[in-house]
């Protein structure tokens, strides 16, 4: 079978050697790229640099060849990318789609209702935001519509993310891109068609797709493998 626009990628963080969980993520997607004739890629998830352990990465990518998992292009780092993820957080402030926020997360605790997740934002800044002067984070404003997807292994994923999740953070406020929009910047970027990871990312999957629409970008093939447990 081949899908010759096929673009998978496999994400390991650096904070530490490739534990056998994720060795299993990445042996998945590096088959069903090969299944479907496609590209397969690594990308070094080390936008966290507070996170990142030296010497990580060089023994990350070592397993990986070990195992014969070699990236068809050279591996990306998003510690490289500071730049596009600011340009991205500009044009969600363009659109109003983000707003400032330098709420602690013990008065988040204190004031939100129980989501999937942990409490829910209670919009605290919404309506009045910190001073400019004032370092701030950049939520991601959502709405009450559903958002939906076919996952490839557990089917109909609906989530509406105003009442599951609330606005979530895509610039933090010690400056680092959030996972939620590196991620999605990232896989635009690289032309990523299939993502293959693990099932603890299932729930988030709606909040890139929400960023995705925000910034026009197209959605993505999705398929979350149980995770290795013990």
């Amino acid at each position: 079978m081949s899908t010759h626009h096929y673009r998978g990628r496999f994400a390991p963080s650096p904070s530490g050697d490739l534990h056998f969980g994720s060795l299993v993520t990445a042996v998945a997607s590096f088959a069903d790229a090969k299944h479907h004739g496609g590209t397969w890629l690594i990308r070094i998830d080390d936008v966290d640099q507070t996170r990142t352990l030296p010497g990580a990465e060089a023994s990350i990518l070592a397993t990986l060849e070990r195992f014969g998992l070699c990236s068809d292009e050279p591996p990306q780092r998003q510690s490289d990318r500071s730049s596009a993820y600011q340009s991205a957080l500009q044009h969600l402030i363009d659109a109003g789609r983000v707003y400032r926020c330098n709420c602690s997360r013990k008065a988040v605790a204190a004031k939100g209702r129980s989501g999937i997740e942990g409490p829910i934002y209670p919009g605290t800044c919404l309506h009045n935001p910190p001073p400019q002067n004032q370092a701030a984070a950049w939520r991601f404003a959502v709405d009450s519509s559903p958002i939906a997807f076919a996952d490839r292994v557990y089917g109909e994923i609906t989530q509406r993310l105003r009442d599951d999740v609330g606005d979530f953070i895509v610039y933090r406020i010690d400056g680092y891109c959030a996972y939620q929009l590196a991620v999605v910047i990232d896989d635009a970027d690289q032309a990523i068609t299939h993502v293959v990871r693990g099932a603890d990312l299932l729930s988030s999957t709606p909040r890139q797709i929400a960023v995705q629409h925000a910034l026009g970008l197209p959605s993505l093939s999705y398929a979350h493998i149980p995770l290795v447990m013990g």
